[in-house]
């Protein structure tokens, strides 16, 4: 039978003896090892600067979104302050309104109310007056209502509320309001008021 060759290697370095001691192979192991994390470390540093890239990217395009916003939000800052000019000229509008309105109807009320009606509330808003009071007599509280009602400031004029005291004293209390402006009357015009006569000539045919 044919054997094979045994191989047989050849060193013609020699060995050096160093490396055959407790020493030398600890630091044989860590020459080895020290090539697996210098390797180790310069794929993270190759990961990292790939990784900067995308996230400078990721920054820049998040710094354009935020400018386009703000040039956005910057376009409606002169609508803000048109809006809150409108709103304080509207305020101001309904101040000056009601001061309008109390400079007219607290002079009214004092010409048509009695002199033994004592008033204990009185609630002026820019279309409507609330009273309240007691009187002694039902004539004056009559007089009153129908004062309110005849006047030309006062409009639907409603008796809210007439009670009389528990105790002794026959006082009455009453509440009254009325609309300071005059009812919108609705206006028909010719050309409805043909259409109506029309229908009604021809019975809706």
């Amino acid at each position: 039978m044919n054997r094979k060759p045994a191989s047989i290697t050849i060193n013609l370095v020699p060995q050096d003896p160093f490396f055959g001691t407790i020493l030398g192979r600890i630091l044989q192991w860590a020459v080895r090892v020290g090539r697996y994390i210098v390797m180790f470390t310069e794929l993270v540093v190759i990961v990292s600067f790939a990784t900067r890239f995308s996230l400078d990217r990721q920054i820049t395009d998040l710094n354009d979104s935020i400018r386009q916003k703000e040039s956005v939000v910057t376009s409606y800052g002169d609508l803000e302050s048109q809006i809150r000019a409108a709103q304080t000229k509207v305020e101001q509008y309904q101040q000056l309104d009601q001061q309008t309105n109390l400079a007219d109807i607290f002079p009214a009320l004092t010409q048509i109310t009695p002199s033994d009606i004592k008033l204990t509330e009185l609630l002026i808003k820019p279309t409507t007056v609330s009273l309240a009071g007691t009187t002694l007599s039902q004539n004056s509280l009559n007089l009153l209502i129908n004062n309110i009602q005849l006047s030309t400031t006062f409009f639907n004029v409603a008796v809210d509320r007439i009670e009389t005291s528990e105790d002794k004293n026959t006082a009455l209390f009453f509440r009254i309001s009325a609309a300071t402006t005059p009812p919108q009357t609705k206006t028909t015009t010719k050309t409805e008021a043909e259409k109506i006569n029309i229908l009604d000539r021809t019975q809706g045919l």
